[in-house]
């Protein structure tokens, strides 16, 4: 047995001044979600408040942080911005139902101006220097005011955004260019950055093997099986140097033989193709390689267990 509580700070999100507590009313718990298929990750939905918290809030400046505290320690769960505020009104004030978003929304705006990365060619028509796909993603985000950590890539980008798309896109296809992991914001407000990685051989940051954390009947399994792909190719549309432009480039990478859908187990190939501006075949095998590991989900479980506020994006789970 266990007790825990959540508290909801309310901050300017400009200066960072701590304002006030709020207090939601109970009866309809908010609730939190982390998709990492979609751009902007989390959200709050149903965020009830009073009369005297609604009348306190600026939705444009102001910034919800909640905690879980427990055992007497505060966890972070994120930092969010309001997305919509409908209010009801009755004659002793409105009430607020707040939809909150991570701050991946400040990014998720379009583009003032294009950008194209930056590609300088010898006298025989080869990159000599490019714009690496770090600097790219740090070009991109520049006057934002946000935090960013980003985990050191080798690889360069041939990518070009027309002013007015939204800057979502070029971060998710820079974060395929660089071998990331779709960006996110965590726990502590931060964007996030991480290569990707196999998780069958990574260490797992919970073990739910042990101590009975998984209510049994809140379990379901379905899979993939019958339609996920086995094997994942990339080729270049827009090559620029020209011994790249001279060799077709592809790359492939085809999932374990070991996984129930391999082509060794099935006897065939469903193949996933995708093209990108990719101008090295080491690039290309690494794009192709991370959205095998980003697609290869053959098989989901969802489930409940006790609410814990460790869980972040991207963790491996041993179960």
């Amino acid at each position: 047995q266990r007790q825990a509580t959540y508290r909801f700070e309310l901050i300017n999100g400009v200066t960072g001044q701590l304002l006030t507590d709020l207090t939601p009313i109970r009866n309809t718990a908010p609730i939190l979600t982390h998709d990492t298929s979609r751009t902007i990750k989390r959200q709050i939905q149903g965020l009830n408040l009073g009369v005297a918290d609604t009348a306190r809030i600026n939705v444009v400046t102001d910034r919800v942080l909640p905690f879980m505290v427990l055992g007497g320690v505060s966890y972070p769960l994120g930092r969010y911005m309001f997305a919509d505020n409908t209010q009801r009104i009755f004659t002793s004030g409105n009430l607020g139902n707040g939809v909150l978003l991570d701050e991946m929304n400040i990014v998720d705006q379009q583009l003032e101006k294009s950008y194209s990365a930056t590609v300088i060619q010898d006298t025989a028509g080869n990159v000599s220097s490019a714009t690496l796909a770090q600097q790219a993603v740090n070009a991109l985000l520049t006057g934002l005011p946000i935090s960013v950590s980003i985990e050191p890539s080798p690889f360069y980008t041939i990518g070009s955004w027309a002013a007015g798309t939204n800057r979502g896109q070029p971060m998710q296809d820079l974060s395929i260019d660089g071998d990331w992991f779709s960006p996110w914001f965590d726990n502590t407000g931060e964007m996030r950055f991480i290569r990707t990685f196999d998780p069958a051989t990574a260490i797992p940051a919970f073990d739910f093997d042990t101590g009975t954390k998984v209510y049994r009947d809140s379990i379901a399994l379905t899979n993939d099986l019958l339609d996920a792909p086995n094997r994942f190719i990339v080729i270049s549309n827009g090559a620029v140097s020209a011994s790249a432009a001279a060799i077709p480039i592809v790359g492939r990478y085809d999932i374990p033989s070991s996984a129930p859908h391999s082509i060794a187990n099935r006897g065939f190939v469903i193949p996933s193709v995708e093209e990108r501006q990719i101008d090295t075949q080491a690039q290309a095998d690494a794009a192709a390689r991370n959205l095998g590991q980003r697609q290869t989900i053959f098989e989901r479980t969802t489930l409940g267990t006790a609410p814990d506020p460790r869980h972040d994006g991207y963790d491996v789970i041993r179960w």
